[in-house]
């Protein structure tokens, strides 16, 4: 562990990954995994025994969307392991730093609800990866294509991951997911090293399935599991709840200025550079503008004036159309009750106050997407389907026969 103690806390990840290049990356990353689910078990099975049955199942139907997540961070972990020891440092956290991007250009180019500050914010907080990437990382190890675009294809799937994980931890508990996503990762990596590593289940060392038990591997792989894997990945997993992914990943870059800050105050590693400073100053400034602008993006939906769905979907700003829709008709109903006037006369306003108690619980109900209640909504649109635009019951055309009778 010396060397560990000697390496910048800031790249403290990578430069673990690169201090024990010896292991092959598919089997160092499941160690890191496996070991981090191993830690977490205890806490996912109370987690699942405290979930209503409702849930569990709710859970257990959602596994291919789990199975999905899975997949990314293996693929994630897996090539940017392998980017560590292919390419230089500097280029690998340069390429992995990508996902801001990645998220942000993908809602853009899908027509998603992104604002232009969103987008600027990005583009900020890229520049700012770009000289933290420059300044954190030294090595001598020649740059290679392969181990670069293994780098962005680990940036690319761990946008996989933060939207699966955004989709499930509204409801899911943190533990749970935490576990069934990173075990699966630890199994299909541990299957890969066998595959393609030559690794085996009763080897010790470098080359066996459970060869981080050895003592000259043990502190290392704890290391990994507790640091980045507790508090690292299953702290932004916590956040994927309450939080957008595009903002959890621009935090994610922070990583390079906190980390050397708290490896100067334990005098470990010297001074951060100005880069450094600026770097960090910018990936700062971008997280506080993307949020913002999210925030501002979701408030302007949310009001009346709003034409934009949210990040709710269309379904959300459908479903508030139509309760705005409804409100205003039961406004101009109960204004034509209380009139009571025209050709049609008392019976007319008698309907018309009838529907507007319906159009008042139709409105409530809308406002709720998924509601049960909300097929009132039809109903009471139904009741007054013959309510025209300037607050009249229309009638069939009467003939001069029909005048003359009545």
């Amino acid at each position: 562990m010396a060397e560990l103690a000697n390496a910048p806390f800031f790249v403290a990840l990578s430069v673990v990954f690169s201090l024990i290049k010896d292991v092959p990356p598919l089997t160092l990353a499941s160690w890191r995994l496996g070991t981090t689910s191993v830690l977490l078990g205890a806490a996912a099975i109370a987690q699942w025994r405290a979930m209503p049955r409702a849930d569990q199942r709710r859970t257990l139907q959602q596994a291919p969307l789990l199975a999905a997540s899975g997949a990314c961070l293996c693929v994630h972990f897996g090539t940017w392991v392998y980017s560590v020891q292919a390419t230089s440092l500097t280029h690998s956290l340069l390429f992995v730093s990508a996902t801001p991007l990645f998220l942000a250009g993908g809602a853009w180019l899908l027509r998603q609800p992104i604002s232009a500050g969103e987008l600027a914010g990005t583009g900020v907080g890229a520049v700012g990866a770009v000289l933290l990437a420059t300044a954190a990382a030294r090595s001598d190890a020649e740059v290679t294509v392969v181990g670069d675009m293994a780098a962005l294809l680990a940036s690319l799937c761990f946008v996989g991951y933060l939207l699966i994980g955004r989709r499930l931890r509204k409801w899911m508990p943190v533990m749970v997911y935490a576990v069934s996503v990173t075990g699966l990762a630890a199994g299909l990596l541990c299957i890969g090293g066998l595959l393609f590593e030559g690794s085996r289940v009763t080897a010790t060392g470098r080359h066996g399935v459970f060869g981080w038990v050895s003592p000259s591997y043990l502190p290392y792989v704890l290391y990994l599991a507790v640091v980045p894997g507790i508090v690292g990945h299953t702290g932004f997993n916590t956040l994927l709840k309450y939080m957008d992914p595009l903002v959890i990943s621009l935090s994610c870059n922070l990583e390079p200025l906190i980390g050397s800050l708290l490896g100067w105050a334990a005098g470990v590693v010297s001074p951060p550079s100005a880069m450094t400073y600026v770097g960090g100053a910018l990936v700062m400034a971008s997280t506080f503008v993307v949020s913002y602008a999210a925030h501002m993006r979701e408030k302007q939906h949310r009001s009346p004036a709003g034409g934009q769905p949210g990040l709710g979907g269309e379904e959300d700003g459908a479903a508030g159309e139509e309760a705005q829709l409804l409100v205003a008709m039961e406004g101009r109903s109960e204004a034509a009750a209380r009139k009571g006037s025209g050709r049609v006369g008392d019976s007319a306003s008698s309907e018309v106050a009838v529907a507007a108690p319906a159009l008042g619980a139709a409105a409530a109900a809308a406002a709720e997407p998924g509601s049960a209640d909300t097929a009132q909504a039809g109903a009471a649109l139904a009741s007054v389907a013959s309510w025209d635009r300037v607050g009249s019951w229309s009638r069939p055309e009467q003939s001069p026969a029909d005048e003359q009778i009545g």
